[in-house]
This record gives C-alpha cells, sequence and structure tokens, in this order.
C-alpha cells in the first residue's frame, strides 16, 4: 500500500513540476488568459 501512494505521489509532482515550466515559460493557459484579458481592456 506504502509503494501505491509514493508512485502516486510521485507523478502528482512530477504533473505538477511540468505545468509550472510550462506556465513559466509564458505558453502556458494562465498566462494566455491574462495577456487576453489585458488586451480586452
Amino acid at each position: 500500500m506504502n509503494k501505491f501512494f509514493d508512485t502516486k505521489l510521485k507523478k502528482i509532482i512530477f504533473i505538477i513540476i511540468v505545468v509550472a515550466v510550462i506556465e513559466f515559460s509564458g505558453r502556458g493557459i494562465f498566462v494566455s488568459l491574462i495577456r487576453f484579458l489585458n488586451s480586452v481592456n
């Protein structure tokens, strides 16, 4: 049971890191949304 949580936690951390890298590179959905909202104003 402990191994299951260990591998699941590693997957979640990996996904969070990948999403964070994409966001900080300026190609993420949140960055695009903020740019869109700024261009509307």
